[in-house]
């Protein structure tokens, strides 16, 4: 058995992530979006949104779903969207073949939450070969879905596979329309698309996706954090899941509603995280605002990281923080 159990079975699938949060449910245009000037003045700002908005692109956890995530669980959220979608489909995929019959393409099944609400799920076996392959379209329709004590799903995901799985990949156009979860005391809103794939070994999981056009509003609202967050189309959030521990890297532009512009974000030194431990130990995240302005993030450990502004653009670092992995994460 590989090291992530298959994607077309009823263990964990597509480790992948996007959330939503409060806000409207069209992608706020972002075309036009100014940059935004780092400074000592803003540069916790900068880095809580921007570290929120990537990390609730990518889960990070460890292979035994023990509760160790990069950030508050909005990325457990999509990864558990496509788990049902997934799941909901092999299921139908077996029972049509035990009957010999072809899959209903406009027929759905409804089956309850581990909790409370219902999901259903329909297969359209598009090239009607009673199997999950390439072009087939899943699509997971939440109804008040409760899944654990603290975790409530409502809206629509629908993807289409754009190749066969297997036993050790997946790929896929994953769309989310008005997808709302509530998930310890944090509210989420997802509308958007993005491509999603993932590749397993014995001993490796690689998972990524990219922003799709015309782009992911992730919109995330808590007691001590909102912000609403439009990622451009070509974002890219890449995770390997490892023996022991896990790692993030992030590539991209987003507008951001708290900070009233974009910036871009990438990773000079891939987020490490151990099993176990609440956030990163490990990395750094460069974020790029307007005029050259830049703040590098390094972890210093699994508690704090440390901020470095050049506001000018220069190359010399103009000031340096210490803040801590809870005082930005909400």
């Amino acid at each position: 058995m590989t090291f992530r159990a298959s994607i077309c079975t009823v263990a964990l699938a597509s480790l992948l992530s996007a959330c939503g949060g409060s806000g409207d449910d069209s992608p706020p245009p972002t075309s036009g979006a100014q940059g935004v000037a780092i400074t000592a003045n803003n540069q916790a700002a900068v880095a809580r949104a921007a570290l929120n908005g990537g990390f609730s692109l990518a889960l990070v956890q460890n292979e035994t779903g023990n509760g160790a995530t990069i950030s508050s669980s909005s990325t457990v959220v999509a990864e558990r969207l496509l788990e049902h979608v997934l799941r909901a489909a092999v299921n139908q995929r077996r029972r049509i073949a035990s009957a010999s019959a072809h899959p209903d393409a406009g027929g759905g099944e409804t089956d309850p939450c581990g909790v409370s609400g219902t999901l259903t799920s329909t297969w359209n076996d598009v090239d009607n070969n009673s199997q999950l392959s390439a072009g087939d379209i899943l699509t997971a329709n939440f109804q008040q879905c409760q899944d654990t004590p603290t975790l409530s799903v409502n809206g629509t995901l629908t993807t289409t596979l754009t190749g066969t799985p297997t036993a050790s990949q997946f790929t896929g156009n994953a769309v989310f329309a008005s997808v709302v979860a509530v998930d310890g005391g944090v509210t989420y809103r997802l509308n958007g698309a993005v491509a999603v794939s993932e590749v397993d070994t014995d001993t490796i999981s690689d998972s990524s996706f990219t922003v799709a056009s015309p782009g992911l509003t992730v919109g995330i609202a808590s007691s001590g954090y909102t912000d609403s967050i439009a990622f451009d189309a070509g974002m890219v959030a890449a995770s390997s899941f490892l023996a022991g521990s896990s790692s993030l890297t992030l590539d991209g532009s987003f507008t951001s509603q708290s900070l009233g512009g974009r910036v871009t974000i990438s990773t000079p030194h891939p987020l490490m995280q151990q099993n176990g431990d609440a956030y990163p130990s490990q990395g750094s995240v460069l974020i790029t605002g307007a005029g050259g302005s830049t703040l590098l993030v390094t972890v210093l450990n699994a508690t704090q990281v440390q901020l470095q502004v050049d506001a000018n653009g220069d190359g010399t670092v103009d000031g340096t923080a210490t803040t801590t992995w809870t005082a930005l994460i909400p």
